[in-house]
């Protein structure tokens, strides 16, 4: 009920839009501009409630797969409702005022001022933190409003605010201290002591994975020797990733008549074996196409291994992945990963395992630090899954070396394992926790290029005829004919890493920087991005 001077009774907490005399057709617009303050905690609880319900039960799979856990989102709908209830109070306390004070105009800017303010702040919060912190963002959203709701609490408190005098006589005053406990501190208190306690269970189920996960053995295991691995003092194991396109078939057919022939007999010095990897078929349309000429080819070659994962581009990392599980049950020395479409001497490479025999912790390949993902869609390579701004120091895909211990880290030691679009970056994630480093090699590249003493030469499709110059029979003709290797290829291009003098570039055009060390990095920096 209004006063005599039509300000409502403050102990009245609803807004009546009837008592502070504003038009009837005003009405249903006022209340959609008010409901709008909800609209940033609104969405922050559906999304929240659709990643609760799509996260599995936390326990050791999803510690570090999973960004976060069912409990985790759960409350953070508990304070994305608390900021939506606070959001409230405060932007019906102010309209209320707005319109006892100012026209109904003065008082509508003011709640879309207002509404606008709520909704850039929930954004860049939003932004600022990832997706695996969400109780964080939404604690920062109700400290503004906490902080906001106690301002105007204090303020509104103030007598210079009520031109009438005899306001406050005819009219029971707001016991603000009342006010404040009831629709802030046990709200507040309310939310603080379920998270608490939620995340006492949290950590106590951390605790007790993790110590499960202690009790997984780090040493190499005994494993059992393949039959077609000949015994030597150094034995190597090589997988060249392939697929079930029949692109594919033909390039494996052409890495068996080129690349392989550099592959010398088994001894007692260096022994391989080598098989072609390819996982499920992506559909039945291709098992039915390709399956019997895959079983002719493996019938004729007997060297391919399908595995049980997807066989497509962007499950690239899982393939990889499996490969090592595989290779895991047996005793090896060495893993090398390739592709099917890579030149690779492994003439160059048997004389180097026999040069530095057996190694522990060895990972080597072109190495790159410090970069930061693709974010852009149109880029095959993006990657949106990852949160972080950089990678940690990976290996380009064409090829890598690495010791057995590390082999049995990645697939051997149990525990979760993040997967993201592309193998060679999931290979410096999976091994980061170890603070295993990786040996540059600059003899190993995926672009245009051809140097003389390259172990691993990219044959990919660039999209121009003579990108290359030449193909892969025609570069083991010439070292079969004691030509060098390049002789007849476009070698104009600067390898990464290479002194350009007399080429038509230099990787520094690319935005390319080299460390002697470390490998690869960004010569500028982008402004790194955290994905919520």
């Amino acid at each position: 009920m209004p006063t005599p001077h039509g300000l409502p009774a403050y102990r009245h907490r609803s807004l009546s839009l009837t008592a502070l005399n504003v038009p009837r057709r005003f009405h249903l617009p006022i209340i959609l501009l008010r409901v709008l303050c909800v609209l940033p905690s609104s969405i922050g609880i559906l999304r929240n409630l659709a990643r609760a319900w799509i996260q599995p039960p936390f326990d050791d799979t999803g510690l570090f797969d999973n960004k976060s856990t069912t409990l985790i989102y759960s409350l953070a709908i508990v304070w994305c409702a608390l900021a939506g209830y606070w959001s409230w109070i405060l932007t019906t306390s102010m309209l209320r005022r707005w319109l006892y004070h100012y026209e109904l105009s003065s008082a509508i800017i003011r709640l879309i001022t207002l509404t606008f303010i709520n909704w850039s702040c929930s954004a860049f919060i939003s932004s600022h933190y990832g997706a695996d912190e969400p109780i964080r963002k939404w604690m920062t959203i109700c400290l503004i409003l906490l902080v906001s709701n106690v301002l105007k609490l204090r303020f509104a408190s103030n007598a210079k605010y009520h031109p009438k005098s005899n306001d406050t006589q005819q009219e029971p005053r707001i016991t603000h201290r009342s006010t404040a406990v009831k629709v802030l501190i046990l709200p507040f208190a309310f939310v603080v002591f379920i998270t608490m306690f939620a995340s006492l269970h949290q950590i106590n189920t951390i605790r007790t994975h993790s110590a499960d996960l202690v009790h997984y053995k780090l040493e190499t295991p005994v494993a059992t020797r393949h039959t077609e691995l000949a015994e030597s003092k150094v034995r190597v194991m090589v997988f060249v990733i392939s697929a079930w396109t029949p692109k594919s078939l033909e390039k494996r057919q052409i890495f068996r008549e080129t690349s392989l022939q550099l592959k010398p007999a088994d001894d007692d010095q260096v022994s391989y074996f080598y098989r072609f990897i390819l996982g499920e078929p992506p559909s039945e349309e291709v098992r039915l196409k390709m399956g019997p000429k895959i079983e002719a080819e493996n019938a004729a070659n007997k060297d391919m291994l399908i595995l049980p994962c997807s066989d497509l581009y962007n499950d690239l990392s899982k393939k990889v992945y499996q490969t090592m599980v595989w290779s895991d049950q047996w005793n090896f020395d060495y893993l090398i990963k390739t592709d099917d479409d890579i030149f690779v001497r492994w003439d160059t490479i048997t004389k180097e395992f026999i040069t530095m025999g057996r190694q522990q912790r060895y990972w080597r390949g072109l190495s790159y630090w410090n970069m930061p993902p693709i974010r852009n869609n149109d880029n095959k390579n993006a990657e949106l899954d990852y949160t972080l701004p950089i990678f940690p120091p990976y290996t380009a895909g064409a090829l890598y070396i690495l010791s057995r211990d590390v082999v049995h880290l990645i697939a051997g030691v149990g525990g979760p394992r993040m997967f993201v679009r592309n193998e060679d970056q999931n290979l410096g994630i999976w091994l980061f926790p170890y603070n295993i480093k990786p040996i540059l090699d600059r003899r190993i590249q995926q672009i245009d290029v051809c140097e003389e003493d390259m172990i691993a030469k990219h044959f990919g499709d660039f999209g121009e005829p003579d990108a290359i110059g030449g193909t892969m029979h025609q570069m083991l003709d010439n070292l079969r004919n004691g030509r060098k290797m390049c002789t007849g290829f476009r070698s104009s291009v600067c390898g990464l890493c290479y002194p350009c003098y007399g080429k038509g570039n230099h990787w520094r055009d690319w935005n390319f920087d080299c460390d002697s060390v470390k490998g690869v990095t960004l010569l500028k920096q982008p402004q790194w991005s955290v994905v919520d």
